[in-house]
């Protein structure tokens, strides 16, 4: 994981974080409020050897009692020290208990031996640090060999007397809360690593690094709210989502300058990502450039193109493909000057992997050829069916659509090694559905977009307002690609309508290969 990605990971859970540094300092105070103030006074007792009749006596003197000065630390704390100790404060401890709360330092190089105690009471703590130290002198005196006139060969002294403190020692406030508050940061840091370690679903172009990532869509709630199709042509030509169909279309346009695409086919890995929206506003896209399109609709499972622009349906793709129609009469031109032409899918049949892959799909593509500038293909997702592989290897090349925060990295691997199987061209990935921060603003992307382009308005061939859809019971059975219900298509506003060629300099058409 390099620094790019951990600083990824704990951004996008900074939940965990918020959380960890929450608890932590809780922790933290917890333990102030809980925790009953505890004082520590020190005493500080020397021990030193009688007087000696030669420097080199008493520097030996000097050596014995640093040499003992740790026995006497760890005498301390023992019940003969410690027992006359409770007898003369009148403690209602034992012996045990009181060594818990006294310690004994020897200072190194020296003979001196700091005494500290701690207790709830200051003066208590003051008088048992004093007491200790007493009673451990007079023990080493008493315990320590005698000369032959009797006398004890260690004297001591009390250095420094233990006074009541005026602070606590414990708890630490500042040093409690800041512990508390850094170990959960720490702690909610690996929580929003491990977190998204472990968390496969795609939220952006790190996520799909096999494939380049030739457009990211923004998703507003808001606009299902509103009642506003999917279209951007029922959006503000200004948008973030517009803009960003228009970022896919020249992203195709210059993936392959050498090799140029004319037939797309748009997939996905599984049902609900989108690819159906993406589709059909990619189509519109390349129209609004100009271009002569065909939709063409080749999910005959949940096939949803005709109800995203309020078409006729029950006949279309597959009556054409079994003979029962002419393509020409099933072909509905949609938008103004009839650059855009939708083919839906017609009929829903019981075999559409072998319809898709028949000789006469492959001729009716090929014938399809000279009569457009661009054919999009919106297909099934390729996991549960094997339909869209087979229409992406008669294609120019192939889309994959990610839903963000949805689809998952093996899902998505393994629809890009679907369409390696069948050696198909895949162009590369649109993550769908990106969550925009703001709805309204000009695209967030690139900028500001100029408001004195003129526009027209896309209206239906015939000057009509599309009516409800047909009732299709196969296709109210099953949601198309768990998007909202796209609603019919409508009349729509100069001002709010797909730009023609006036506003938008006609880009260079893409040439058949």
């Amino acid at each position: 994981m390099t620094v790019i990605d951990f600083l990824r990971s704990v951004r996008r859970r900074w939940l965990y974080v918020l959380l960890g540094i929450v608890v932590g300092g809780g922790a933290g105070a917890a333990a102030i409020v809980l925790t009953t103030p505890q004082f520590e006074a020190s005493a500080t007792v020397y021990f030193s050897v009688p007087a000696a009749s030669s420097a080199n006596d008493l520097a030996q003197g000097g050596n014995y009692a640093q040499q003992q000065l740790t026995s006497y630390a760890q005498l301390a704390t023992e019940p003969i020290v410690l027992d006359p100790v409770i007898e003369h404060l009148d403690l209602d401890q034992t012996a045990d208990q009181l060594a818990g709360a006294v310690t004994a330092v020897a200072s190194n190089n020296t003979v001196l031996i700091t005494i500290s105690a701690t207790d709830p009471s200051a003066d208590r703590a003051a008088a048992i640090a004093n007491a200790v130290s007493d009673e451990l002198g007079s023990t080493v005196s008493r315990l320590s060999p005698k000369s032959e006139s009797g006398r004890a060969t260690v004297d001591y002294a009390i250095a420094g007397r233990a006074a009541a403190p005026l602070y606590p020692s414990s708890p630490r406030k500042k040093v409690d809360l800041g512990a508390g508050l850094l170990g959960g940061l720490i702690i909610g840091v690996l929580a929003a690593v491990t977190r998204d370690r472990l968390d496969t679903r795609i939220w952006g172009e790190s996520d799909i690094k096999e494939l380049p990532s030739l457009a990211r869509i923004p998703f507003d709630k808001g606009a299902d709210k509103s009642g506003h199709s999917p279209l951007i042509a029922d959006w503000d030509e200004g948008s973030a989502r517009a803009e960003a169909f228009r970022q896919l279309r020249t992203a195709i346009q210059f993936a392959d300058v050498d090799n140029p695409m004319k037939i797309v086919a748009v997939t996905s890995s599984m049902s609900g990502e989108g690819k159906s929206g993406v589709s059909a506003n990619l189509a519109m896209a390349f129209a609004e450039a100009g271009h002569r399109v065909l939709l063409m609709d080749a999910d005959l499972r949940r096939p949803s193109i005709a109800d995203y622009f309020g078409l006729e349906g029950s006949r279309g793709l597959t009556n054409a493909l079994v003979g029962q129609v002419d393509i020409d009469d099933v072909i509905q031109g949609w938008g103004d000057r009839h650059r855009l032409s939708v083919l839906p899918a017609g009929a829903v049949p019981p075999n559409p992997s072998e319809i898709l892959g028949s000789q006469r799909m492959a001729a009716m593509l090929d014938d399809f050829r000279s009569g457009y500038d661009v054919i999009v293909i919106d297909t099934p997702p390729l996991l549960p069916v094997t339909d869209a592989a087979i229409i992406a290897a008669k294609a120019d090349g192939a889309l994959v659509i990610a839903r963000y925060g949805k689809t998952k990295r093996q899902e998505f691997a393994g629809s890009t090694d679907a369409l390696r199987a069948v050696d198909a061209r895949i162009v590369g990935a649109v993550i769908n559905r990106v969550p925009t921060k703001k709805r309204g603003a000009a695209y967030d992307y690139y900028g500001a977009v100029s408001e004195t382009a003129p526009a027209a308005a896309p209206v239906p061939a015939d000057g009509r307002v599309a009516s409800e859809p047909p009732n299709n019971p196969a296709r109210a059975e099953h949601p198309v690609d768990d998007e909202p219900a796209p609603s019919p298509a409508r009349a729509v506003d100069p001002q709010r309508s797909m730009r023609t060629s006036a506003a938008t300099p006609r880009e260079q058409p893409i040439r058949s290969s």
